[in-house]
């Protein structure tokens, strides 16, 4: 052998080097991520859980290297939508108005709620939003109304922050004596709709839009300025539940209208009926509702409830008793 062969020769045998090691660190990674293991977890979730769903994700995959996430973020309708209208599994459904898992799944898709965490609305601006050294708690109404400010807000029929949005409008004209304004906002002609409301934040951080409504626990997470809203609007205390009931907003489902009531802002999850990894499934609601799993939802902004809330205690699983309770117990 010549030596521009003997070259060749090694060259070739260090490019076959090269690959077989990128192959092996390459299957190292992919092991290591659970793209091998059969423990593969997937998550039908609000937009506003997705920061604090990724850390609980996170911190669980410490304990089980082997898990593999695919987290799937929506407005919660049209979670649900996935798997009532599409025909689509998931593991663990969690949206931001619990009562959609009842209404929208029992019997054939779910058999139990949990309910989780808590939130109230804001609304979130930045420091170029037209108007901000000027907006309050007490002023909102009027500056939103004004002529070329923007404003941003959800899909009612994809998503809960949408309608919660048109309610608010209609409890500020009950708490302020003034009619007009639940018509003047939400007939406002500079108005941006998008499908679920953290898709508002593009906008509102590139300055297209002024104002976004959005919870609080998004404003916090995106470092957002925000105005914070009477207790009576935000739709964020319990206690007030009887007052946030004289309002209702119609949902679109398909040929079918649904009224939904005001209600307190409250985050339920459930396993559906047809989840392929039940039982790991179980584990990570079981890390989500445990001290590490809560301190990382609060550490987004939002509140969890402790114990949490289930409506159907005979049909939750058992591994699960422990960190609920009845709802009114």
């Amino acid at each position: 052998m010549n030596e521009t062969s003997r070259r060749g020769a090694s060259k070739s045998l260090l490019l076959a080097i090269l690959v077989i090691a990128v192959v092996a660190i390459g299957t190292l990674y992919s092991y290591q991520q659970g793209y091998f293991s059969p423990n593969y977890l997937k998550v039908f979730h609000a937009g506003s859980l997705t920061v604090p769903l990724n850390k609980v994700g996170e911190a669980f995959r410490s304990e089980h290297p082997n898990v593999r996430f695919d987290f799937e973020s929506s407005g919660s309708v049209d979670a649900v939508r996935k798997l009532t209208d599409l025909g689509k599994a998931c593991d663990v459904l969690a949206v931001a108005d619990w009562r959609l898992i009842p209404k929208l799944m029992y019997e054939e898709y779910a058999d139990w709620t949990i309910i989780f965490a808590s939130n109230e609305l804001v609304i979130a601006y930045t420091d170029q939003s037209k108007y901000a050294e000027e907006i309050n708690s007490s002023n909102w109404y009027k500056v939103l109304a004004r002529d070329g400010v923007v404003i941003g807000r959800s899909d009612p029929d994809r998503d809960p922050c949408g309608y919660r949005t048109l309610m608010l409008f209609q409890l500020a004209s009950i708490y302020y004596g003034d009619p007009s304004i639940n018509e003047t906002l939400w007939n406002h002609a500079d108005t941006v709709v998008k499908p679920k409301s953290v898709q508002l934040l593009t906008g509102l951080e590139s300055g297209q839009i002024d104002y976004a409504f959005e919870y609080k626990s998004v404003a916090v997470q995106h470092h957002l300025n925000y105005v914070e809203l009477p207790d009576e609007l935000n739709l964020g205390d319990p206690d007030l539940e009887p007052y946030y009931a004289k309002v209702s907003v119609l949902v679109h489902k398909g040929n079918e209208t649904i009224e939904i009531k005001g209600a307190p802002i409250l985050y339920g999850l459930t396993i559906p009926k047809d989840a392929e990894n039940r039982d790991l499934a179980i584990e990570f609601v079981k890390f989500l509702l445990s001290g590490e799993g809560r301190e990382l939802v609060e550490s987004c902004g939002q509140n969890v409830i402790y114990p949490a809330y289930v409506d159907r205690p005979s049909s939750v699983p058992k591994e699960l008793l422990g960190f609920v309770r009845p709802m009114g117990g």
